[in-house]
C-alpha cells in the first residue's frame, strides 16, 4: 500500500516513481510475453510510420493471461484504489514499445484531453500505472513529465471529426491530432521545470489523467519498453458519444477488480 506521504507526493506532482518494486523474474516474464505480443496479429497492435516497427499494443489484459493476471496484483490495483478513494476498473492497458533507433516521439499531451470529450469520461478520476520493462534513461525516450501541471484540469480539448471521418488509431500516432501546443507548454512550464522520469525495469510509475506529459524518440541501443494500466473509478462510467473508440482503446467493463494472491507468477 502507498504510504500518506507517498499519496501526498502523488497529488501535489501529479506523479510518483517507486523503484525496484517487480523481480528481474517478473520483468524477464512480461518480457517474453511482450515479444509474443509483438508477433501477434491483433486490431490494438500499432506501428511506427515506417509500418513495420510496432509501436504499441492495447487490450493487452483481455487477450494476455499474464497481463489479466498484472492489473489485479496488489502493488497495482491497491495502489490505484488508494489514489482513486474506489473500486476501480481497467480503462485501457497497453504496452508502449519504443524500439531501440527506431521509436518515435510522443508529442506533449494531457490523457483526459481526449478520454473526457471523445471516451465520455465525466471527471478526471483515473490513473495511470507504468512499469517500466526496461531501464528508462535519459538517451532513450524516457517519459517527460511537467509536475503539477494536472492541477488546471485539461488545457485544451479535443474537437471530434467530421461525421465519418474519425480514425482512432491517429490518437495513438506519432503526429498527435490533440498535441499541447507552444503556448499550452509555456504556461504549463512556467512555474515548473520539465522533469525526466529515469529508472530501473521493474518501477512503478503513477501519473494523473491532467499532467502535460510525452517523450523524444529513442536515440539509445536498447529499447525502452513500458506496460501501462488506466485505471478508472467504478463510479466515473463512461458517457455514451457518437463512434466511440474499440474496447481495446477505451473499455466499458466497469466491474470491479478482485485482488489477486501469490505473486506474478502464481
Amino acid at each position: 500500500m502507498l504510504t500518506e506521504s507517498q499519496i501526498t507526493e502523488y497529488r501535489s506532482e501529479g506523479f510518483l516513481l517507486l523503484e525496484d518494486v517487480f523481480d528481474v523474474g517478473d520483468v524477464a516474464a512480461l518480457r517474453r510475453e511482450v515479444t509474443d505480443l509483438y508477433g501477434t496479429e491483433h486490431p490494438g497492435r500499432i506501428f511506427e510510420e515506417d509500418g513495420t516497427t510496432v509501436r504499441g499494443i492495447h487490450g493487452c489484459h483481455t487477450t494476455s493471461a499474464l497481463f489479466s493476471r498484472l492489473v489485479r496484483l496488489p502493488e497495482l490495483l491497491t495502489a490505484a484504489e488508494q489514489l482513486l478513494e474506489s473500486k476501480v476498473h481497467v480503462f485501457q492497458c497497453k504496452v508502449n514499445a519504443k524500439k531501440a533507433l527506431r521509436g518515435e516521439v510522443w508529442q506533449w499531451h494531457q490523457d483526459y484531453s481526449v478520454w473526457g470529450p471523445k471516451d465520455g469520461m465525466p471527471e478526471p478520476r483515473a490513473v495511470n500505472v507504468a512499469l517500466l520493462l526496461d531501464d528508462a534513461t535519459e538517451h532513450n525516450g524516457p517519459l517527460l513529465v511537467v509536475p503539477g501541471s494536472h492541477r488546471n484540469g485539461a488545457m485544451d480539448q479535443w474537437s471530434p471529426e467530421p461525421e465519418g471521418t474519425s480514425q482512432w488509431e491517429a490518437d495513438l500516432s506519432a503526429k498527435l491530432k490533440f498535441a499541447l501546443g507552444p503556448g499550452h507548454m509555456a504556461k504549463a512550464t512556467a512555474e515548473s521545470d520539465i522533469r525526466s522520469v529515469v529508472g530501473r525495469a521493474g518501477s512503478l510509475l503513477f501519473f494523473h489523467p491532467c499532467i502535460a506529459h510525452g517523450s523524444g524518440a529513442n536515440m539509445a541501443p536498447t529499447d525502452r519498453t513500458m506496460a501501462f494500466v488506466s485505471y478508472n473509478s467504478v463510479d466515473n462510467e463512461l458517457r455514451e458519444v457518437p463512434r466511440p473508440r474499440p474496447e481495446f482503446v477505451a473499455s466499458r467493463d466497469y466491474r470491479p477488480l478482485e485482488l489477486v494472491d501469490g505473486g506474478l507468477i502464481a
